[in-house]
């Protein structure tokens, strides 16, 4: 007699046999949230997904938002271009006095008497022999620093209060100057370069250590412990147009010219001092994006509406990719370096960005921007002596909490072939130990991938021959 098994037995075990699959995640490390982790490796060749984790979950990107902003300037802006702030005297000439002010009309440019663009600097030199080419000796005015064409100054939401003392919390300002930071010296309270107007103020004298903070906009550094120990460190100029324009009022009387700082009615005619011109926005993109700079990223997200606010440029940016066809569900953008953590980013967008950027149109004017595995900046210490080092190229994104990747993997003649997102949230995990596991991923990946595409070039070189 033959056995009689019900439809509804057999879905039953069915479901029983899935339930005793246990799902693994692509990543192995302990601490991981497998929830707040989206993985992303994109076969370019072909168009499929390789891994695909969690790629619609909105999450912290960190400095992968650079890769946005900059793809984004691609898109508006020629890589040429430059931005130029112009100095001139305003007031009337007369007997080698001038009866007005200097004004330096700023627009935002972050790498004014930059450290890391060395052949720029020189600004108030260039402004003195200016002067003198005018031939004039007296100043009765101001050395004006003129902010007014440069609107929302402040700092973007999402960035946290204990960012805003350091160097990497500088806010972009209409005027930036010396990458707006100084080296601080305690106890002497010696500034390099000379910052005017700060201000000190001593609590906890008796805490271990010396701990420095400031609130946002405040040129009052809040000093814990007990200075006498000293501290040498830097941290962010609360207002940088009072040190251009220092240093330019300091120079210019070094020179045998006199400024008598008075108060004098603005005028209408007007003098060419000098054009100071940045490094092209091509030589700002690579560096920011090698070093992960944070103000200059700032610089250039806004450059993208020269005059506008800071959600004027992110609204001009989103529009981008909405007009690309890319999708910005469940994206959030506050600022261009990604210090701030009300970003959310998916690693869905983010790949459709890079696979956007990719395309000829763009030739290597995006992809090259990516500091390469185990040679360049923030990646010289990721997948060094393995197959795929120089091969991989990605910029990283760190803070507390968040580890996130973002690029591309090139074949022998430079070429894209492969996406690659990492956005890793709420950790817990060591971050050294974090990056070996993504190591590891990817080389077993990518290996794969590899393999899968020699497998099938041998077959349709078979199928040619026989033919």
């Amino acid at each position: 007699m033959r056995a009689r098994v019900s439809l509804r037995a057999v879905i039953l075990s069915f479901i029983i046999g899935l339930s005793s699959v246990t799902y693994a995640f692509p990543l192995k490390v302990n601490g991981l949230d497998t929830l707040r982790t989206a993985i992303l490796i994109r076969d370019l060749r072909f168009g499929r997904d390789i891994v695909a984790e969690n790629i619609d979950r909105p999450l912290i990107p960190a400095s992968v938002m650079k890769s946005v902003t900059v793809a984004s300037m691609l898109n508006l802006a020629d890589t040429a271009e430059r931005f130029v702030t112009p100095v001139y005297a305003a007031g009337t000439i007369r007997d080698s006095v001038l009866d007005g002010n200097i004004v330096v009309k700023v627009c935002g440019d972050p790498t004014i008497e930059s450290q890391f663009f060395p052949e720029s600097q020189g600004f108030a030199d260039s402004i003195v022999a200016g002067v003198k080419r005018l031939g004039v000796k007296s100043i009765r005015g101001k050395v004006i620093v003129d902010e007014s064409d440069f609107a929302d100054a402040t700092t973007p939401p999402g960035w946290m209060d204990e960012d805003i003392p350091w160097y990497y919390g500088a806010r972009l300002q209409g005027a930036n100057f010396r990458d707006n930071r100084f080296r601080l010296r305690l106890p002497s309270k010696q500034t390099v370069p000379f910052v005017p107007d700060l201000k000190f103020k001593y609590v906890q004298p008796g805490r271990r250590g010396v701990k420095i903070d400031r609130k946002d906009g405040s040129e009052t550094f809040i000093v814990s412990g007990n200075p006498r120990r000293g501290l040498s460190d830097n941290f962010a100029t609360p207002y940088p147009s009072k040190v251009m324009g220092h240093e330019i009022t300091a120079t210019l009387k070094e020179c045998g010219i006199k400024v008598e700082n008075l108060s004098v009615r603005a005028s209408d005619v007007t003098h060419i001092i000098y054009e100071h011109k940045s490094p092209v926005f091509a030589q700002i993109m690579r560096s920011l994006m090698f070093r992960s700079d944070n103000l200059m990223a700032e610089g250039m997200l806004r450059a993208i509406s020269p005059g506008g606010t800071r959600n004027d440029a992110i609204s001009e940016e989103l529009a981008v990719w909405t007009m690309a066809g890319i999708s910005p569900h469940g994206v959030e953008i506050k600022d261009g370096s990604g210090l701030s953590r009300d970003n959310r980013l998916t690693a869905r967008f983010l790949g459709d960005v890079y696979g956007y950027m990719s395309r000829d149109l763009f030739g290597r004017d995006y992809t090259s921007l990516f500091p390469r595995a185990g040679f360049d900046g923030t990646m010289k210490n990721f997948l060094v002596e393995t197959p795929l080092a120089g091969r991989v190229a990605m910029k990283t994104g760190s803070m507390k909490g968040v580890q996130s990747y973002g690029g591309y993997l090139f074949d022998e003649d430079g070429y894209p072939t492969h996406l690659i997102v990492f956005i890793v949230n709420n950790f817990r995990c060591s971050r050294a130990t974090l990056k070996k596991d993504i190591e590891r991923l990817l080389l077993e990946k990518i290996n794969v991938s590899l393999q899968s595409q020699n497998q099938t070039e041998e077959i349709a070189i078979t199928q040619e021959t026989d033919i």
